[in-house]
């Protein structure tokens, strides 16, 4: 190694040249990519939706089915 400590300033001067040249996030932490949805996830989007509009539909279904009940209940 030579005694001169310019080598030293040249060499970081080197390093902090290139550093600057990148963009400001490169230097900052992104999470691991995500692998794409799952089956259970996929499924879940696509049926939940139609469950949900089935049970509205039957609805009024039960709600008629309970006054049925409830009217037997009442005679007894």
């Amino acid at each position: 190694m030579p005694s001169d400590p310019d080598h030293v300033l040249d060499a970081i001067d080197g390093v902090v040249d290139e550093w600057e040249t990148l963009s400001a996030d490169a230097m900052r932490w992104a999470p691991p990519e995500n692998k794409g949805p799952d089956f259970m996830t996929e499924m879940t989007e696509i049926f939940g939706p139609l469950v949900n509009a089935f049970a509205h539909a039957l609805r009024p279904v039960s709600d008629a089915f309970e006054r049925v009940l409830h009217t037997f209940d009442e005679d007894d």
